[in-house]
C-alpha cells in the first residue's frame, strides 16, 4: 500500500482533520522564527523539515463497479457489494470468488456468470405428504413403564446405600459411659 493510499485512509478515518481544515482561517499563524537547534557534543544537529501535504486527490465518484450477489463454491450466498473504496473500483476475480481491484483490464464480465440461483446440490427434497403407514398407538407404548422402573431401581439403591452408611456409623461408634448418680 503506497503512501497515497495511507494518506487517503487517514483523511477518511479522521474527521477532525476535515474540521481543522475548514476552520484553518481562525487558527493562529505559525511562528515566524525558526526553531532552536540543539547542540550535541558542540556540533549542530541537522534539522529535517517535515514535508506537508497540502492536497489529497479525492477518489472519482460514480466510476465504480458493483459486484452482484452470487453463490460461491461452498453454496454460501455472498451479498452484493460496491467497489467504491480508494482506487479499487472494478469487480474482478471469477464467477465464484469476486473482489475489487484497481485494474480495469482484469474486470469480470458478470453477465456470463450463472451462479445467481441456489445450486441444485443444496436444494433439499420437500417432505412427502403421504403417511408412512404406521400410526401411533398409546396402548402399545412401553416407554413410560421403562422410565418408572429404572427410576424406582435407582431410588432403591440410593436408599439402601444411605441405610448401610448409617448402620456402619452406629456399629463403629465407641460405647458411651453411663454415669448414674
Amino acid at each position: 500500500m503506497g503512501i497515497r493510499h495511507l494518506l487517503l485512509l487517514l483523511v477518511y478515518l479522521d474527521p477532525l482533520c476535515v474540521l481543522s481544515a475548514s476552520t484553518a482561517k481562525r487558527s493562529k499563524p505559525p511562528p515566524k522564527r525558526p526553531p532552536k537547534v540543539k547542540e550535541v557534543n558542540s556540533t549542530v544537529a541537522p534539522t529535517v523539515a517535515p514535508r506537508r501535504i497540502t492536497q489529497v486527490q479525492a477518489p472519482i465518484v460514480g466510476d465504480h463497479d458493483t459486484c452482484l450477489g452470487y453463490y460461491d463454491v461452498s453454496g454460501q450466498f455472498d451479498k452484493e457489494f460496491a467497489c467504491n473504496n480508494t482506487d479499487h473500483r472494478y469487480c474482478c476475480g471469477s464467477c465464484f470468488l469476486r473482489f475489487c481491484c484497481p485494474v480495469k483490464a482484469k474486470r469480470l464480465d458478470q453477465r456470463v456468470c450463472t451462479n445467481y440461483n441456489t445450486p441444485d446440490w443444496i436444494k433439499t427434497q420437500p417432505p412427502s405428504p403421504a403417511p408412512t403407514g404406521d400410526t401411533y398407538d398409546p396402548a402399545l407404548d412401553q416407554t413410560n413403564t421403562t422410565v418408572y422402573i429404572t427410576c424406582g431401581v435407582i431410588a432403591l439403591i440410593i436408599i439402601l446405600g444411605i441405610s448401610a452408611k448409617v448402620a456402619y456409623d452406629k456399629a463403629t461408634r465407641p460405647p458411651q459411659e453411663m454415669n448414674v448418680h
